[in-house]
């Protein structure tokens, strides 16, 4: 089906059971397993999508709340889910194999008919077939699957065999209307290592990126968690750090870890409070940067990018406003602060590079 057609079909898909929609957040539930504890549920056995994931539901609703497998598989076939660290790439492919595994387990079916692999084990357990003999078993086993799941497509080894592989059965599959879905960090059409043909029927399915959580969806996250972990949050407190952690989801726990730690602390072991010269002292040590470049009118682009982590680092790390850091940062005025603030929290959302310089330094800043 041409992908025009899959987007407008999937948009006027009804509502299916099993999502819940509150203040235009969605919750659809992630089942466990009994089936090992390789796939186990999350803390939160729930996909939480604020509007910034509106596209991405009706596809994910067909896969973790529908009846038949197949009619995902006349929608959208591969499914490709991309997203940065944390946006739940994992936790929907994980929560996606649990419950067609519990739905599709059969007794007196001896073949499994739900697999998952990451990557590297597709192309490690491809490898071990060829060595001893197995790799018609092998094929034969993938070839009778109603559902492929594959992990980390950015971490396939380059090798033509295992790529081809995966093109090949990838054609099996879809030619027989089971449903592949697919994580990765960019666009299969954007991968220079994948092969061609593999590239080209990933990228002839449906690919939708996930972003980080919004505002809307922090909050809700932020209070599934906090209660699967017997946290008290008033109202205002939930706000307030929805508001502070503009990230993926690990930051919400450590968010959630931070305020437990502090509300158990007695008051004269609090930390006191993190300045803005720390902040600017530390990204710059961060950059290999003197602090003087960092707070010059200088527009190199190192500098320009370094400030604007400064300036996401003291929104969410201290209660400094736009003009009290403009003043640090060599008095810049408080709109350009704004608009630095606003590019870095663009980049923050699909850029695992900001994600993971912003993590790192969060880690430093917090444990001084």
């Amino acid at each position: 089906m041409p992908l025009v057609g899959c987007f407008l079909n999937i948009f006027f898909l009804p509502k299916l059971d099993g999502t819940i929609v509150v203040y235009g957040v969605s919750r659809i539930a992630l089942p466990s397993s009994d089936l090992g504890d390789s796939l186990r549920a999350e803390v939160v056995p729930e996909f939480v999508a604020g509007p910034e994931n509106r596209l991405a539901l009706p596809a994910l609703e067909l896969l973790l709340a529908g009846d038949d497998l197949s009619a995902a598989a006349q929608l959208f076939n591969p499914l490709v889910l991309l997203g940065s660290t944390g946006t739940g790439k994992s936790h929907l492919a994980r929560g996606i194999t649990r419950r067609w595994q519990a739905r599709l387990s059969e007794p007196e079916v001896a073949q499994s008919q739900v697999e998952y692999f990451t990557a590297i084990d597709f192309a490690r357990q491809l490898r071990a077939a060829r060595e001893e003999g197995q790799l018609d078993r092998f094929r034969d086993r993938l070839a009778g699957l109603r559902l492929l799941v594959i992990e980390d497509l950015h971490r396939l080894p380059l090798r033509t065999f295992v790529q081809r592989e995966l093109r090949d059965t990838l054609d099996v599959l879809t030619e027989a209307g089971a449903v592949v879905v697919v994580t990765a960090q960019q666009p299969p059409a954007a991968m220079a290592g994948l092969e061609a043909g593999l590239r080209d029927r990933l990228s002839s399915g449906l690919t939708v990126r996930l972003q980080t959580p919004g505002f809307e969806a922090r909050q809700e996250l932020l209070q599934l968690i906090a209660a699967s972990q017997g946290i008290q949050l008033n109202d205002e407190q939930l706000r307030t750090l929805a508001h502070k952690v503009e990230g993926p989801a690990p930051q919400l726990f450590r968010a959630l870890a931070e305020f437990k730690l502090a509300d158990v602390l007695p008051a004269d072991s609090a930390r006191s409070p993190l300045k803005l010269k720390q902040i600017i002292a530390v990204v710059a040590r961060f950059y290999s940067l003197t602090q003087a470049a960092l707070c010059s009118s200088a527009r190199r682009k190192s500098l320009v990018y370094a400030r604007s982590i400064v300036i996401h680092l003291a929104r969410t790390l201290t209660d400094q406003s736009y003009s009290q850091i403009g003043q640090a940062l060599g008095r810049r005025d408080h709109t350009t602060i704004m608009h630095a603030c606003h590019t870095i929290k663009q980049r923050l959302a699909t850029d695992a590079g900001v994600q993971q310089d912003i993590e790192e330094l969060r880690r430093v800043l917090t444990a001084v």
